[in-house]
């Protein structure tokens, strides 16, 4: 807390016997107090500032610090910074008040975003709940959550509870140094506390992602999907993508239908598009070729054709896949790509025969 200047005359009388302190100085300290009880603190900073005690003595150390916490009151922190350090140069104050001015200049540098002057001033003190935020403030601010982290640590582990500020703290700094696995362990702290909040089950699954683990990833989200929270397009897009990356297509793919069928996504030639890619990646080749032979006929894409086509050899199906060729041709693919895929067919086919003369021979 910032100290006021309600002391003064106790100060004085302590002062008094074992310091000389000329009237003027003295008349001044109590026309600032005046001023500072009516509020008017740029009154009283200016009573003190008109004053020219001698130098390294203990008047002007004394009035060094009213002029300190004077202009702190009055909202010149620059100013009031100044003094203090000041002051604490001055080698008049006593181990207590050294403490206590030093940490209120800590605060102060903070205020004026000088985080390292402010670790200056802090260095030394106590490790308190106090001084150890301000540490962690000072070291956030200067992007240093290798150093912020311990101290944050060793902040927590005296609280009986922590807030929800710390935890998004906790989870900020460790994934900042890319410590994604335990940053998700606070999120799951996050998450217990706030379960119905989707942004939560999000950010958890992004840290799951980055930490390399897709399949905790999708499961995060379909729990969130489960759960019926509000999800919205892009974050039902994300869910599926995950899916992929998953190596689950097979999930991704009756997701997808389940969504298009309850009307959370639209059942439009891009969905249908993804549905068609999920069941080729599940290796669902019949309701692939279904899907994209669908897609072909509708908007006559070569890229379809193809894919179709590719589809339908793999399923041994050479009528569909010479038809779908011929399509592909005739919808703008280029006739190299063709030909290319016309040879692979004709090889296929008379591996097949080969195979089937084998079996006959036996």
């Amino acid at each position: 807390m910032m100290r006021w200047l309600s002391l003064l005359f106790c100060l004085y009388c302590g002062m008094i016997a074992a310091q000389t302190v000329e009237p003027e100085v003295l008349r001044a300290l109590q026309q600032a107090q005046a001023a500072q009880n009516k509020g008017e603190h740029t009154r009283g900073l200016q009573l003190l500032e008109a004053l020219s005690p001698e130098q390294g003595s203990f008047a002007e150390t004394l009035v060094l610090r009213n002029k300190a916490y004077l202009a702190w009151q009055a909202g010149q922190t620059q100013k009031a910074a100044g003094y203090l350090d000041k002051a604490l140069q001055g080698g008049q104050l006593s181990a207590e008040e050294m403490q206590e001015d030093s940490l209120n200049l800590g605060k102060l540098y903070l205020q004026l975003k000088q985080p390292v002057q402010a670790l200056g001033a802090l260095k030394g003190q106590p490790q308190t709940s106090e001084v150890l935020q301000l540490s962690i403030q000072a070291w956030q601010m200067q992007g240093r959550y290798d150093k912020a982290l311990p101290l944050a640590e060793r902040y927590l582990a005296g609280q009986q509870k922590i807030s929800f500020e710390w935890l998004s703290f906790m989870v900020a700094a460790h994934a900042n140094l890319k410590q994604y696995d335990k940053a998700a362990q606070w999120q799951r702290r996050i998450l217990k506390r706030e379960p119905d909040t989707y942004s939560h089950w999000k950010q958890l699954a992004g840290l799951q992602q980055a930490a390399g683990n897709a399949p905790a990833a999708f499961a995060t989200l379909r729990m969130a999907y489960s759960k019926k929270l509000r999800m919205e397009a892009q974050d039902l897009q994300q869910m599926l993508a995950l899916a992929t990356a998953a190596g689950q297509p097979w999930q991704g793919a009756r997701l997808l239908q389940q969504l298009m069928d309850d009307g959370k996504l639209p059942n439009d030639k891009k969905q249908q598009e993804t549905l068609a890619q999920l069941y080729w990646q599940a290796r669902e080749r019949g309701k692939a070729i279904e899907l994209y032979q669908q897609l072909a006929e509708r908007d006559n894409k070569a890229e379809h054709w193809l894919i179709l086509a590719q589809l339908a050899m793999q399923q041994q199906n050479w009528t569909l896949s010479g038809q779908a060729l011929d399509s592909a041709q005739r919808a703008g693919a280029s006739r190299k790509q063709v030909q290319s895929w016309r040879d692979w067919l004709e090889s296929s086919k008379e591996a097949e025969n080969i195979a089937r003369e084998g079996m006959a021979a036996r």
